[in-house]
């Protein structure tokens, strides 16, 4: 009996447990774009795979003196994939079926020097950054000139997003704030103070989304020239009493 008060002491003394609220909030920025990127595909056919593959690099030395001519610079390799960059890889990707058409001398020369008339396919995708849409517009009809089968789709594009990204957590977070103190008032309870952030995606994520819908075109949005920047954090709240 002495032990069951004791204990009973201890719980009225300690209060009911705290009340945790976990929020998921997004936040979006848009940013002037630094870049507007051009993608296209090189293809190669020849007879042996080692013939395709130095034929390929001919075309892209070509294809990239071209674009330096307009001013126009070899995307820059970014720190983390991107959604742009794994669907450019995919949508630009050409196989040896793409050479029944696409050089109509290749069986005329496998021919003539005696070799199979089978031919073997190389590729790569291309990817070229402007500083201006004109420019990007300029890129593009450089590249079908070359058969690089470009996309039409200038997509804007910066650089370094760290920046953005920041603010666009900086503004989910105050969305989150504001919600945890909806919670704390109708309860009687005192504020919200902050004990978790995390910035955890997973593919089906309004991130994840969002860059897919943007990339895709899906959005009926006409063209322009800032980059969206979204960021979703989970945020967790302890509500005091």
């Amino acid at each position: 009996m002495v032990m069951v008060s004791v204990i009973g002491m201890l719980l009225a003394a300690a209060g009911p447990p705290p009340v945790t609220v976990e929020i998921v909030a997004s936040g979006h920025v848009e940013t002037p774009a630094d870049r507007f990127r051009v993608t296209g595909s090189a293809l190669a056919c020849a007879a042996t795979q080692a013939e395709a593959d130095a034929l390929l690099a001919k075309k892209v030395a070509a294809i990239a003196r071209s674009m330096a001519a307009i001013g126009v610079e070899k995307s820059v390799a970014q720190d983390k994939p991107s959604i742009a960059g794994m669907m450019g890889s995919i949508m630009g990707a050409r196989g040896v079926g793409a050479c029944n058409g696409a050089d109509a001398t290749f069986l005329d020369d496998a021919k003539a020097m005696d070799k199979p008339a089978t031919p073997v396919a190389a590729s790569t995708l291309l990817s070229f950054d402007a500083r201006d849409r004109a420019t990007a517009a300029r890129a593009i009809a450089a590249l079908k000139a070359a058969d690089a089968k470009p996309s039409d789709k200038v997509l804007p594009v910066l650089l370094n997003d760290t920046e953005a990204r920041r603010a666009a957590k900086q503004m989910a977070l105050r969305k989150a704030r504001i919600e945890a103190d909806a919670y704390a008032a109708p309860l009687g309870l005192k504020g919200a103070t902050l004990t978790k952030i995390s910035e955890r995606q997973d593919w089906g994520s309004l991130d994840f989304v969002a860059q897919m819908v943007k990339t895709l075109g899906i959005s009926d949005a006409a063209a322009t020239d800032e980059v969206a920047t979204d960021v979703t954090l989970t945020v967790e709240f302890e509500l005091g009493r």
